[in-house]
């Protein structure tokens, strides 16, 4: 699967910097690095220049896991996150493919087990992002 086109905020930019930077700090190598490849393709814009369906820390959203055919509303957070309250962190492999993502892209990777797995993005709600 190609990578889709990802957008992230300048604010945004300098909150997952700072994750990164922490990751690395607690030992998360590879969740920092996951993130951190993710924030090198991305299209860097000022928060007023984000497309409205895209994906951004603090944000609401719908997506479709394309293998189970579940659908799950979230909220991407910079910190932890907890699922029991749809709040998913950025550092969760979930996280890390929602950032940055618009209404209708879809990304993949494989799971641990070496099992595509899809997630496709389905709604933004309105908000600051």
């Amino acid at each position: 699967m190609d990578l889709p086109e990802i957008t992230i905020t300048h604010e945004d930019l300098a909150v997952l910097t700072r994750v990164i930077r922490e990751a690395v700090a607690e030992g998360r190598h590879s969740a920092a690095a996951r993130l951190g490849n993710d924030l090198h393709r991305a299209r860097i814009v000022p928060a007023g220049h984000a497309p409205a369906g895209c994906l951004a820390l603090n944000r609401a959203g719908r997506y479709l896991e394309e293998r189970s055919g579940a659908v799950r509303d979230v909220v991407l957070v910079s910190g932890r996150g907890r699922s029991s309250s749809g709040l998913v962190s950025v550092l969760s492999r979930v996280g890390t493919a929602l950032i940055g993502l618009s209404e209708g892209q879809a990304m993949g990777w494989l799971d641990p087990r070496g099992k595509p797995r899809v997630i496709r993005l389905l709604k933004v709600e309105p908000g600051a992002g």
